[in-house]
């Protein structure tokens, strides 16, 4: 593949998001995709973000879905919202393709903005995310849908089954189960409808792997490093990306 000097700035910058996400996700728990796709998408497309988010968050939940199958009977009770979310993460990904970049840029600043009132006020939409039968369905449905327009469902996804009353590594099954779900959805569709360039597969590809050493190195100094303080980086890092996708809009 002919690899040019912004394939190559592209591969830089996937990289060092990726890293760093991952990094931080493995000292505090924060979603990789929650810092990676604005930081991708503030420099590039929301579209470019998105496609080349999907192997990374395939690999590293595939590989927490394996680890904790022992828990596997518990995703009987939550088929509504996986089933939902499946076809929600398919039409996330063809209104990727048919809504300008602009609106999906605004979209995302929304969406990032609904998690830092969440992170300063609290999760004041519990109730909705802790809904059952057809209403868990609704949530699920918006869950992967924002997944495959987006890249990013954690604001949805983590109240939903953390109102389960599961183990701690029951959770983090249910939780990687659901973005394995939308990840699968979006990676259908998006080679479907040829958003999978080689270009993209390819730097995909590569992306796991800092995915996935990250991680563990942030789990390792998990101990020794504060996560308050770590929050509060996030919490700047955030709100700069903020104004930087608002930015770019207006």
């Amino acid at each position: 593949m002919d690899i040019s000097s912004i394939s190559l700035w592209l591969l830089a910058l996937v990289l060092a998001a990726i890293s760093l996400g991952s990094f931080i996700k493995g000292i505090t728990g924060m979603g990789l995709p929650l810092l990676a796709v604005p930081a991708i998408a503030s420099f590039t497309s929301v579209e470019e973000a998105v496609i080349l988010m999907i192997i990374p968050t395939f690999g590293s939940n595939l590989w927490l879905v394996v680890t904790h199958r022992r828990f596997a009977n518990l995703l009987s009770q939550h088929l509504p919202f996986l089933v939902a979310g499946f076809i929600g993460g398919g039409l996330g990904t063809f209104v990727l393709v048919a809504v300008d970049d602009r609106w999906l840029k605004l979209t995302l600043a929304v969406w990032l903005a609904v998690y830092l009132l969440q992170y300063i006020f609290g999760n004041f939409l519990r109730s909705f995310f802790q809904a059952r039968g057809a209403m868990a369905g609704a949530a699920g449905m918006l869950a992967g849908t924002i997944q495959g327009a987006t890249g990013i469902s954690a604001h949805i996804v983590a109240p939903y089954f953390h109102g389960r009353n599961v183990a701690p590594e029951a959770y983090a099954f249910l939780i990687a189960s659901a973005f394995l779900t939308f990840s699968c959805a979006q990676i259908v569709t998006a080679v479907s409808t040829e958003l999978f360039t080689p270009e993209r597969f390819a730097i995909g590809m590569v992306a796991l792997i800092p995915t996935l050493v990250f991680i563990q190195i942030g789990i390792g100094l998990a101990g020794k490093l504060s996560a308050a303080l770590f929050q509060k980086i996030l919490l700047v890092i955030f709100i700069l990306m903020e104004i930087k996708l608002i930015s770019d809009v207006i």
